[in-house]
């Protein structure tokens, strides 16, 4: 069995501290769950994604903790956003053809016990790509790691008339799912985890719906 070291949140960056201060003046944060990220073990966060802005308030909701996550490599061709992005978790990849290395990265942060956020298929769509679930599936299973669903309700982005009315942003996390230990990583175990992840994605989904 393999001894996972207890990740201590270290003191978050100036980087990250002026962040926060900025975007607390841009919406109000309402976060559910968060206990659900808690514990040994790195964790896999799976949420539906509405727009560019909603990747730095999942960030924002987990502090002081880094929530690593995966940007597309255009991004990085800038040195200033390259910086912007790096300096919030966020590494590179194809997203048309994630890389070989990228998908070790990704296990290596995970078997860390860090946190690493992926959005099903990149789109930015309440649906996600069956595909990229399953990607998400085989990550875990290759990285003994549970996955946390989760739900972003907000404005896809930052507006001007915010910082007048700042918005309600609600960001949901749900029960992690946890892969039966020991198990083959193989397509049918994948395709059994990914059924589980659809499943616990619209239950978080209706967790996180306003009630009347």
């Amino acid at each position: 069995m393999t001894s996972v070291t207890p990740v201590t949140p270290c003191k978050p960056s100036l980087f990250i501290r002026v962040l926060k201060a900025l975007m607390s003046r841009l919406g109000r944060v309402s976060v559910s769950g968060a206990e659900h990220l808690e514990g040994p073990g790195g964790k896999i966060v799976v949420c539906n994604h509405v727009g560019w802005v909603d990747p730095l308030w999942m960030g924002y909701a987990v502090l002081p903790r880094t929530l690593h996550q995966m940007a597309k490599k255009e991004l990085f061709s800038n040195p200033v956003s390259a910086w912007f992005v790096r300096s919030g978790g966020g590494f590179p990849v194809d997203r048309g053809r994630p890389s070989a290395a990228t998908i070790k990265h990704t296990i290596a942060l995970v078997a860390q016990g860090e946190l690493v956020l992926i959005f099903p298929g990149g789109t930015r769509s309440n649906g996600g790509d069956i595909n990229a679930r399953r990607g998400a599936a085989t990550i875990a299973l290759r990285g003994n790691a549970q996955i946390v669903p989760a739900h972003y309700d907000g404005p896809p982005a930052f507006r001007f008339s915010h910082l007048f009315r700042r918005p309600l942003i609600r960001i949901t996390f749900g029960a992690p799912i946890t892969p039966e230990a020991n198990l083959v990583t193989d397509k049918s175990a994948a395709l059994s985890l990914t059924a589980d992840l659809d499943q616990a994605m619209k239950n978080v989904a209706a967790q996180a719906a306003p009630h009347a």
